[in-house]
């Protein structure tokens, strides 16, 4: 959580010319190149709205990219699929198909392919 917070004060930083309060004057790095600064004496400086906003950014999954999936065949679909598992099946694939959990056979594509393959039957 740390490295959430941390990353949102840089942002603040960047976008807003917010004077950070450092660990120390050098401003030293961590292991990723980021300054090393006083999370409490920063966070105390927010007002609440702020604040509020730098919570719910830390509490959440950063790198949570998600896809829809939907059958070719028989228009099963699954929403949310954690992309980072699905994009490992498709490795190599230039054209992504899945196996259909209901239908069975590999015509479980991303929906945005299933829109453009089906524009034209509707």
């Amino acid at each position: 959580m740390r490295k959430c917070v941390e990353l949102f004060f840089i942002i603040l930083f960047n976008a807003y010319n917010f004077n950070l309060i450092y660990e120390d004057e050098n401003n030293l790095s961590d292991n990723y190149g980021q300054p090393l600064i006083k999370i409490k004496e920063n966070f105390d400086r927010l007002d609440n709205e702020t604040k509020a906003l730098v919570l719910e950014f830390a509490n959440r999954e950063i790198y949570d990219e998600t896809i829809d999936l939907k059958c070719l065949n028989c228009d099963y679909e699954e929403l949310n699929q954690d992309y980072e598992e699905i994009e490992e099946m498709w490795d190599g694939i230039d054209y992504p198909k899945l196996y259909c959990p209901k239908y069975g056979k590999g015509k479980f594509v991303p929906l945005d392919i299933w829109k453009q393959k089906n524009k034209y039957k509707r």
